[in-house]
């Protein structure tokens, strides 16, 4: 028992090749070289060299025939129980690790959150053994040091070296709001609104372009027609919108997210052609099955706001 000890303890590069291992369990399993050898498609004699090449490694005999068929000599059950494990490892690569199942993590902008909830559940219902673990983010998470999975944002990673897995999903279109009772108060906005000067409601950027590509930053309210004067800003969406909604001023929002508030119209002279770009941004590989799913339902979903 001590060499055998000594054999399973060492190091992986004293282990035996895995075709000598399966070979032992096969022989094990169906007590017959014949029988074995058609499983592992292999001539009877190749399985027998296997075998014997198993047993010159460790230096005795591994098998007793047992009522006219081989069996595992009785105290080398500890190797045969290490064997069955290390083929229950190996089992598992040949499958796709999202069906495993797990804990995911994502991140996303507040006010895409609500607005991907359908995705979310659609998600579930195809891979119910994944647990999705959602959360909002009002900056731009560091994915590897947060150990976040996804992250959903309207920027784009550039950090050299960065690990990271970056997906397009769509564009955002994009225009200036404002609340009816705004417009009605500032009479130029409506009579002249090529000449009218507003209170600018802005996102607050300098917190999340730091190594990232941001088009949302670059959209001033003057691409889109309206000029003015920042009064507020802020760097989150729902902030922003409530601001607005309030009659405190112009903001540039999506126009999806615009939509579902009832007080808000756009601009006359905002500009419908301005968009913005979603990505998704990830730690993981983004190729299994489970991660191309999400994307696809991701983009899908956009195209749907978007139309």
């Amino acid at each position: 028992m001590t060499k055998l000890n000594a054999t399973i303890g060492s190091d992986l590069g004293d282990a035996p090749p895995w075709d000598l291992i399966r070979a032992f369990l096969l022989l094990n399993r169906y007590g017959d070289y014949e029988t074995a050898a058609e499983k592992e498609r292999v001539d009877d004699s190749t399985l027998r060299r296997r075998i014997r090449a198993l047993e010159q490694r460790l230096g005795r005999a591994l098998f007793v025939r047992d009522g006219g068929n081989w069996q595992v000599a009785p105290d080398l059950q500890p190797l045969l129980d290490a064997a069955i494990r290390m083929e229950e490892a190996a089992r598992s690569f040949s499958k796709d690790p999202g069906f495993d199942g797990g804990v995911i993590r994502i991140s996303v902008l507040e006010s895409f959150a609500n607005l991907f909830c359908p995705v979310f559940v659609e998600f579930r219902e195809r891979y119910p053994q994944i647990q999705l673990n959602i959360t909002t983010e009002g900056y731009f998470v560091d994915l590897e040091q947060e150990r976040v999975d996804i992250a959903i944002r309207l920027a784009r990673p550039i950090r050299n070296g960065s690990a990271l897995r970056i997906r397009k999903l769509g564009d955002v279109p994009v225009n200036a709001y404002a609340s009816r009772d705004y417009l009605d108060r500032d009479n130029g906005a409506r009579r002249e609104p090529e000449f009218a000067r507003h209170q600018l409601l802005a996102i607050n950027t300098q917190f999340s372009q730091l190594d990232h590509e941001f088009p949302y930053a670059e959209l001033s309210s003057e691409m889109l027609g309206v000029r003015g004067e920042v009064v507020m800003s802020s760097d989150n969406f729902s902030v922003l919108t409530r601001l607005c909604q309030l009659g405190h001023g112009v903001a540039v929002l999506p126009t999806w997210y615009a939509k579902n508030v009832p007080e808000l119209e756009a601009l006359p002279t905002a500009s419908p052609a301005a968009a913005s770009e979603l990505w998704m941004v990830s730690r993981l590989d983004l190729r299994a099955g489970w991660q191309k799913d999400l994307a696809v339902m991701l983009q899908k979903e956009l195209r749907a706001w978007s139309s």
